[in-house]
């Protein structure tokens, strides 16, 4: 999945010469703490509400501010997995696309790219969730997918989460098929320990909470 595909149509760039209460109030419409500072198609930086707050007047023009001002950008190319560095490292609303000749082509919001991340996870897809623990440095995903293989089902995604204060990890895998009992019995014949597992229904709906929960993180 690349970057030109989840450009937002509605979000707007802001032109240097707008003030910050301008700034600002574009902010409160779309929903967002940052906007792409934009002249002549060309990308000049990104401004967020903090910094306007900052200022000694909310009705400086942004150009007077523009050297302070950082420009994160992801070019039209870029996979999924950019975005999400982008927007991590700079903690970003939005990520400002450009393309092969740095002409401005909008932006992506931190809200579309977190629905893609789930519809690219398989949520809705059916089949049961097993959760592994393990020291990290037990970890291979080659050996979790023989294991899961060997019962002739396969791993749909999965995703690892770092457990806090420890050196253990808690490995997640949606799978293709409901019924996961067999497959449990298995890990534990390998000496996994299963800190969960979850059939479709309660899977799905576990997911779409976690999704809901982040969805009002991003957007308060």
């Amino acid at each position: 999945m690349q970057a030109n595909t989840l450009i937002s149509s509605s979000i707007k760039s802001i032109h240097p010469v707008e003030d910050g209460n301008k700034a600002l109030e574009m902010m409160d419409q779309f929903r967002i703490h940052h906007l792409a500072i934009v002249k002549n198609n060309f990308y000049l930086g990104v401004i967020s509400d903090k910094e306007i707050m900052s200022w000694n007047s909310e009705d400086d023009s942004i150009e007077e501010h523009l050297t302070n001002l950082a420009a994160p950008y992801v070019k039209y190319n870029q996979h999924l997995f950019d975005i999400v560095e982008v927007l991590e490292k700079n903690n970003l609303s939005i990520v400002p696309v450009l393309d092969e000749k740095n002409h401005y082509l909008g932006v992506i919001t931190s809200r579309k790219l977190l629905y893609s991340i789930a519809k690219s996870a398989t949520i809705q897809s059916p089949g049961g969730v097993i959760v592994l623990e393990m020291p990290d440095h037990d970890y291979s995903l080659t050996e979790i997918a023989s294991i899961v293989e060997s019962n002739n089902t396969k791993i749909l995604s999965s995703y690892i989460i770092s457990k806090p204060n420890s050196t253990n990890i808690e490995v997640t895998i949606k799978l293709n098929k409901q019924e996961v009992t067999a497959i449990i019995k298995d890990f534990e014949r390998h000496e996994y320990k299963v800190s969960g597992s979850y059939k479709d229904e309660e899977a799905d709906g576990d997911y779409l909470e976690r999704y809901e929960s982040l969805m009002r993180f991003l957007n308060p």
